[in-house]
C-alpha cells in the first residue's frame, strides 16, 4: 500500500480481500470504519493517513472524541465497544491488533453491562410456521435449530464435505464460519441424521454443493432466505440460543442452565460446578466462539 492511497481507499482495498461476517456485518463494518476515518481527520489526521500505523494513541483519541458531549455526541460506552470491534477487526488485518487498548483500558461497557444482558434469547422452533418455506429454506433453517449453524454457516453447508471426515460429527469449513474459525460438532441424535440424509438427497437432486441455489450468489441468498423466514415469523438467532441451552443440558450431564430454569452458577455444589464449567466450555466450542469468549456463551446459557 503506498502512500498516494487515500485511507478511505485503504479500507476499502482491505476489505476487499476480507469478507469476514455476514453481508449485514460488512456493511456495518464499512460503515463504522468510514465513520472512523472521518473522525480521525476531524482530529488532524490527513486524508492518506496510513491504516497500519493504527493503535493505543489513535483508539484514546477516538473514544476521547466519541465519550466528550463537547467535542462529540456523548456516545455511550456500549455503542463505543462495538464500534471498537470493527476497530480491532481493522488492526488485526494489519498486523497492530496488539496495539489496540483492551475495553477495560478504555473505560468501555463489557458485555455484561449491555441493557438487554441477562435476558433469555431462546426461541423453539415453529414447525407449522417452518412449513410455510419451501424445501430449500426449512433445510436452511433445520440446519440452524438442530446444530445451532449461524445463516452463513447453513447457507454455505456442504453435505459431502462436512460429512467426509466423520459419521460422529459434521465439520464446518473455515470460509463458512465467523472469524475464519473451523470446527465440528457432534451428531447426537436421529433427527440430524435425517436431516443430513434430507440435504443430501436435496443436494445431490439439484447438483449443488451447498444450500445457495446455483444461479444466486450468497449476498443475495442470504437476504432472500432472511426476508422469507421473517414473512413465516421463523426465529432468527433465537434457535441458536435455543440449541446451546439442550446441547448445555445434553453435555453436563444433565444440568439445566439457568436460562432453562436451572440453578444458578454460584448456587451450586463445587461438583456441579466442575460439571457446569466443562459442560459450558464444549458449548463454547461448537458455537464457534474464540478462545476464552465463555462471557458470550452465558448470554445464551446464563450462568447467575
Amino acid at each position: 500500500m503506498t502512500a498516494s492511497h487515500k485511507t478511505e481507499f485503504q479500507i476499502k482495498n482491505i476489505m476487499k480481500y476480507n469478507h469476514d461476517g455476514s453481508p449485514d456485518n460488512q456493511q456495518a463494518r464499512h460503515k463504522i470504519l468510514m465513520m472512523v476515518v472521518k473522525d480521525l481527520q476531524s482530529l488532524g489526521y490527513g486524508k492518506r493517513w496510513k491504516v497500519h500505523h493504527i493503535g493505543k494513541s489513535e483508539v484514546d483519541r477516538l473514544v476521547h472524541l466519541w465519550r466528550n458531549p463537547k467535542e462529540g455526541k456523548g456516545v455511550a460506552n456500549t455503542t463505543i465497544a462495538n464500534r471498537l470491534v470493527h476497530i480491532r477487526w481493522l488492526a488485526s488485518k494489519v498486523r497492530r491488533d496488539e496495539y489496540i487498548p483492551t475495553n477495560k483500558e478504555l473505560g468501555c461497557s463489557s458485555r455484561k453491562d449491555a441493557p438487554n444482558h441477562n435476558t433469555n434469547k431462546a426461541v423453539k422452533l415453529n414447525h407449522q410456521s417452518l412449513e410455510k418455506l419451501s424445501e430449500r429454506d426449512q433445510l436452511i433453517t433445520l440446519l440452524r435449530a438442530e446444530f445451532g449453524l449461524r445463516t452463513k454457516e447453513a447457507l454455505k453447508f456442504n453435505y459431502q464435505y462436512a460429512t467426509s471426515k466423520s459419521r460422529t460429527h459434521i465439520n464446518l469449513k473455515a470460509n463458512w464460519c465467523k472469524g475464519g474459525r473451523p470446527r465440528e460438532i457432534e451428531i447426537v441424535n436421529n433427527r440430524q441424521g435425517v436431516l443430513l440424509q434430507r440435504v443430501k438427497d436435496f443436494q445431490d437432486s439439484h447438483r449443488e454443493k451447498s444450500m445457495i441455489p446455483k444461479a444466486r450468489s450468497y449476498k443475495g441468498y442470504y437476504k432472500a432466505y432472511n426476508e422469507a423466514r421473517f414473512k413465516a415469523d421463523i426465529a432468527g438467532h433465537g434457535l441458536r440460543h435455543q440449541w446451546a441451552q439442550d446441547r448445555f443440558k445434553q453435555v453436563s450431564g444433565g444440568i439445566e442452565s439457568p436460562y432453562s430454569g436451572g440453578t444458578k452458577y454460584k448456587e451450586l455444589n463445587a461438583t456441579d460446578q466442575a460439571r457446569f464449567d466443562r459442560g459450558a466450555e464444549m458449548v463454547n466450542v461448537e458455537l464457534g466462539h474464540g478462545a476464552n469468549r465463555q462471557d458470550i456463551t452465558s448470554a445464551y446459557i446464563g450462568k447467575g
